[in-house]
Formats: C-alpha cells, sequence, structure tokens
C-alpha cells in the first residue's frame, strides 16, 4: 500500500516537472498525453494485479471449524430461551411456579428434544383455572414449544 502512495506521489511530482520544462505548443499536447497514459497505467496497477492472482471464492463449511464450546452455549441459549418461554406462557394462563428442564441431545446441526422434566413443587394455580386439569394444559404448552409427546414429559411433585 505504501508503494501504491509513493508511486501515485512520485507520477504527480514527475507531472509537475514536466509542465514546468515541457514548452507549450503542439509537442505539449502528445507529451501530456503519455502522460495521461502513465497516470491511469499506475492507478490501475493494483487492480490488474488482483485480477492476476488465483482467487477461490467458494468456502465450504469444512473449511470453517466451530467450536464445540461456542455450539454448546448456542444450544444452551435456545433450550433456555425456550423454557423461558413455556413458563412465561403457563404463568400468563394462571399457572405460577412451573419449573421446566428440557432435556436435549444435538447432531449435527440440529437440536433434538429428547423429554422435559416438570417441576411442580411450588405450583399456584389461579382460582379461576382450579377446574382446568393441569397435566393436560400444561403438556399442550409443552408440546407447543417443543413437539415433546405426553410420554416424553416427566413430572415431579
Amino acid at each position: 500500500m505504501t508503494a501504491y502512495i509513493l508511486s501515485i506521489l512520485g507520477i504527480v511530482v514527475a507531472g509537475i516537472i514536466i509542465d514546468i520544462i515541457v514548452p507549450s505548443g503542439t509537442i505539449n499536447k502528445y507529451i501530456k498525453s503519455i502522460y495521461g497514459i502513465f497516470v491511469v497505467a499506475v492507478i490501475i496497477n493494483p487492480i490488474i494485479k488482483f485480477f492476476n492472482q488465483h482467487h477461490d471464492f467458494n468456502f465450504t463449511y469444512k473449511d470453517y471449524e466451530v467450536s464445540e464450546k461456542l455450539l454448546n452455549y448456542i444450544n444452551n441459549s435456545k433450550i433456555k430461551g425456550i423454557e423461558s418461554n413455556i413458563e412465561k406462557e403457563l404463568e400468563e394462563n394462571g399457572f405460577k411456579n412451573v419449573d421446566i428442564i428440557i432435556i436435549y441431545s444435538s447432531s449435527e446441526d440440529q437440536l433434538v428434544y429428547n423429554s422435559c422434566n416438570v417441576n411442580l413443587n411450588y405450583l399456584s394455580i389461579d382460582a379461576d383455572k382450579q377446574h382446568i386439569n393441569r397435566y393436560e394444559y400444561i403438556i399442550n404448552v409443552i408440546a407447543k414449544h417443543t413437539n415433546l409427546t405426553a410420554e416424553e414429559i416427566v413430572f415431579n411433585e
């Protein structure tokens, strides 16, 4: 980059010297035309060098390794967000203090939900929701967020 800037400065200084030395007249036009060609050549030289090199813009997944630690962090963050959303939805619908823990595994780029543990030890239900089957309702909310079946959801009381 420094050489490029120095070459531009050199061509500018050469242009000033040529303008001072060369007398006005018909030959001045030809010399300035040749000088213009040199200026263009100096300016586009880095572009020509760039295109003469072999550039491989095809990136594959194998070119980059994803850190196992980073992948685990991302997966844990996704699961914590889903657990939080389920707990928030249950609380908004009158089921307070439900603790959700999703058990998962990851295969390649995909999360697989294995099961869900639901802790109901501190459950409090609003008075208007007492008649609802709490297990069925909680299963439906969890299934909506995770696609787990009723057999994969375990209740602890």
